[in-house]
């Protein structure tokens, strides 16, 4: 499955993308379309700079993600954009999670692909966001993706 597929799939879909073996929930894993309660869809918009000097509004690619029980699970595979509007975008993702949908952690995925600078730059850029890596006997994830988790308690 080719990693930029994988953010326009169903919220169920990514779901066993992600945690093959479904996500943690009160002691047993929970998997599939009945367990989880809302599908997510993020969109943030950031400045750029251009060539010319001037700012321009630019849309980024839409974070995809599901809830279940009080924890919001991201897939997120890139970000365009300079470290102002990468802030941003994150207090925005982490103030929906909190705010309006009543999350207590926000946990990302993130695809493992050593051979992009790109990868490694986004996982920098969540752990300076206050992130914390997320072990892996945890969550189960697919050995594909790397976690990071922000706990709003």
């Amino acid at each position: 499955m080719a990693e930029k597929d994988v953010a326009l799939q169903s919220a169920a879909d990514l779901q066993r993308e992600v945690f093959p073996h479904g996500v943690p929930s009160q002691g047993v894993l929970k998997a599939g379309r009945a367990h989880i309660s809302a599908d997510v869809l993020f969109s943030a918009a950031g400045c750029a700079r251009s060539s010319r000097r001037s700012y321009h509004r630019r849309r980024h690619s839409p974070w995809h993600g599901f809830i279940v029980d009080d924890v919001l699970y991201m897939y997120v595979s890139e970000f365009q954009g300079d470290d102002q509007a990468f802030r941003a975008a994150v207090m925005a993702l982490m103030d929906l999670a909190e705010d309006v949908l009543g999350c207590l952690s926000v946990l990302v995925a993130l695809p493992k692909n050593s051979s992009s600078a790109a990868a490694v730059s986004l996982a920098r850029a969540f752990l300076y966001s206050g992130f914390e890596l997320v072990s892996p006997l945890l969550y189960q994830p697919s050995p594909a993706y790397l976690l990071v988790g922000y706990d709003a308690m």
